[in-house]
């Protein structure tokens, strides 16, 4: 139902955040088209202002050649050779007039665009256009702004001065870089916001699963021993089951380890909280690590044959010696001992290593369990994980105890790697840096 519910809302904060963007969107193109129509606006009536100064200055284009049969040789040819230049020269001297006085219209109106000039017959056909705006001739004809030009008795004769802007979207964007730029990081915002509350939604769910888990399962790790203890209990009032010494000495055993379990499940929820609250402090004193396996390995002795595993060792360090907290130590190697023989399979063998190397201390933790999926290998230290087993009770925890371990190693300033492959079993090593004792 939570997983439904977290999916609705991610569902309906991606469609919220679609529709603000769509939004922003429309709006910052509503922008740029009225900036535009303004812009077409005034590009418009600068012409209309140059035509009426050309008109007053009695400045007039001259007319186009006609068409028509033109003599290719003698005099005749050269004559109107000479006077088609001579037109040229008064066209191009005419347009140069004409881009004047529409630069100094267009600043006079806070436009300062390049723009390029043409004169365009009435087709829209080339009568006066630079050499390098013969590619942009079509531009010319689609996007460019015109007035007429010269006086012409025949509609064929009609010219047109024409004016295309090269840069004009890019030129607008510029003049609206504040509203644009705003409008921009509004939406970057918005798209960071709503991952960031998509995201935290779905850890939240996780959590909630997790913690949901961690209840299960505590339930049920409860369960067992006080049940086992009640049923204990029980059989020691009866007086012909507890006449017997070894009965009696059995359910006395049965009651302490079951109590010892109980306290070790409250201790490991004990340890979570600590991590929670950043109250993990530590007591640093040099400790031979070598002492402390082999205590640890001891007090283990009898829960490993109780679940007929059986330990090795291969301590061949020559310097074991590490700075740390003995208690919290003894819980990290306590922690990783508990793990390989639970995950260890019908017959586990827990191997334990050291070696000393680059002025580090070695420990590694070799098991030839079950092994750890690939997929699964990144959130083994993550609090709450366990890696699934297909029965959930198969295998006892809370998925505290390596949270924990990595929590101990890091304040220690040390770390914990893990190597494996699924069936064939696991290794955990610890490595601390150690003080030079050579000098």
């Amino acid at each position: 139902m939570r997983s439904r519910r977290t999916v609705i809302l991610v569902l309906g904060m991606g469609s919220l955040l679609m529709g603000l963007l769509a939004l922003q969107f429309g709006w910052m193109r509503a922008l740029v088209e009225a900036r535009s129509a303004l812009f077409d606006e005034q590009a418009r009536t600068a012409l209309v202002e140059v035509q009426s100064i050309l008109a007053l200055a009695n400045a007039t284009f001259p007319p186009p050649p006609e068409a028509g049969f033109a003599p290719t040789s003698g005099p005749a040819a050269d004559s109107l050779a000479v006077l088609r230049a001579e037109n040229a020269l008064q066209r191009e001297s005419a347009m140069a007039v004409a881009d004047s006085l529409l630069t100094i219209v267009l600043r006079d109106r806070g436009i300062d665009f390049e723009f390029r000039s043409a004169l365009l017959d009435r087709y829209g056909r080339p009568i006066q256009l630079q050499d390098e705006d013969m590619d942009r001739l079509e531009r010319f004809q689609e996007d460019g702004y015109r007035i007429p030009a010269g006086d012409a008795e025949r509609l064929e004769d009609v010219q047109l001065y024409t004016v295309y802007f090269p840069r004009k979207r890019l030129a607008l964007a510029g003049d609206m870089w504040v509203e644009l730029t705003a409008n921009l990081l509004l939406m970057i915002v918005l798209v960071v916001f709503t991952v960031y509350a998509a995201n935290g939604l779905r850890k939240a769910e996780r959590l909630n699963r997790l913690k949901s888990d961690l209840i299960n399962n505590m339930t049920h790790e409860l369960k067992t021993p006080i049940s086992t203890i009640g049923l204990a209990g029980e059989a020691l009032l009866d007086e012909e089951m507890s006449a017997d010494p070894e009965n009696l000495r059995y359910y006395v055993q049965l009651i302490r380890s079951e109590n010892k379990r109980l306290g070790l499940l409250v201790e490991n929820v004990l340890r979570a909280a600590m991590l929670d609250q950043g109250e993990l402090e530590l007591f640093r004193q040099p400790i031979n690590f070598h002492d402390l396996l082999k205590e640890v390995l001891r007090n283990q002795a009898i829960h490993i044959k109780k679940q007929g595993g059986s330990t090795s060792n291969e301590l061949t360090a020559s310097n074991p010696i590490v700075e740390g907290d003995r208690t919290h130590l003894t819980n990290v190697v306590f922690n990783l001992v508990d793990n390989a023989i639970k995950y260890g399979g019908s017959d586990p063998h827990l191997t334990v290593r050291s070696w000393n190397e680059g002025g580090e201390l070695h420990v590694a933790f070799q098991d030839d369990g079950i092994g750890i999926p690939r997929e699964h290998l990144g959130k083994v230290f993550d609090k709450l994980y366990r890696v699934p087993t297909g029965n959930v009770h198969d295998v006892k925890g809370f998925g505290l105890g390596l949270s924990y371990v990595q929590a101990v190693m890091q304040q220690h300033g040390a770390e914990i790697n893990v190597v494996s492959t699924a069936g064939k079993g696991s290794t955990f090593t610890l490595v601390f840096p150690q003080q030079d004792t050579t000098s």
